[in-house]
């Protein structure tokens, strides 16, 4: 099988895993993860062994469509980033959350501050 058309299959696969519903448990989420970073990793290593001087015209038809295929996929896998990042974001909400609760004397305390009005 020509690296074009093992491309297109690795590509096709993994937009249709990528197209799966972002997991919401943490060790799920993680396996999905690095399942999607094994993927891709192929995936660039069959990217780098193409050719393009050498491809006929079927492969270049293969190739168009990958390349819409990459379209699709990368959109997905932009908001399976924005998915990562907002759980990020919750998470550290929740430690400084938790942190304020355990210790409300840390930091500075808004009592007892005066405010001179004059601008002095």
């Amino acid at each position: 099988m020509s690296v074009v058309k093992e491309l297109y299959f690795e590509t096709k696969a993994l937009n249709e895993f990528a197209g799966q519903p972002f997991p919401k448990e943490d060790d799920e989420r993680d396996a999905f993860i690095e399942k999607l970073n094994a993927d891709i990793e192929k995936r660039e290593g069959l990217i780098e062994q193409v050719n393009v001087d050498d491809l006929n015209d079927g492969e270049k038809k293969l190739g168009q469509e990958i390349v819409k295929l990459n379209q699709v996929l990368n959109k997905r896998l932009e908001q399976i980033h924005q998915e990562i990042r907002a759980n990020l974001t919750q998470l550290k909400e929740k430690k400084n959350t938790g942190r304020k609760y355990e210790n409300p004397y840390e930091g500075p305390t808004t009592d007892g501050v005066f405010f001179d009005k004059r601008g002095v």
